[in-house]
């Protein structure tokens, strides 16, 4: 049998600049171009299911970063809202489209129910709905 690689033992790459990304033809996977710190130019191949998973551990990473940063566990990454759409989709379900000036968006998914809440705690300015997860 051939050696073994420890799971835990992991080859870093210090990304300094994110240059470009490319979309496979089909779809089905993307290529982030970077710097690394050695000037290095390096392809970073994605699935669209580990970008997905990524995109949702991303938040979490830069919450968990920047609260250490300024050891101080209120702060919060925010950016600046300008546009929205809302559409409604079968099922009576309203996708919220929320966009930043330099044009990041991100959609969510919403139930009747939901979109209330939110609409309500909005006009008093405050408001929570118990996290269900």
């Amino acid at each position: 049998m051939g050696q073994r690689k420890d799971p835990l033992v992991a080859t870093d790459i210090e990304v300094r600049r994110l240059i470009n990304f490319e979309t496979a033809t089909d779809g089905t996977a993307v290529r982030l171009l970077v710097d690394d710190a050695a000037g290095r130019t390096v392809g970073i191949i994605f699935t669209i299911e580990t970008l997905s998973a990524l995109l949702m551990t991303l938040p979490t990473m830069a919450a968990s970063a920047i609260k250490r940063a300024h050891n101080d566990s209120t702060m919060r990454i925010t950016y600046r809202a300008t546009d929205f759409q809302i559409e409604l989709s079968p099922g009576n379900v309203r996708i919220l489209t929320i966009g930043t000036p330099d044009g990041f968006t991100v959609s969510f998914s919403l139930t009747e129910e939901f979109s209330q809440e939110l609409g309500e705690a909005h006009l008093k300015g405050i408001g929570q709905r118990a996290k269900t997860h």
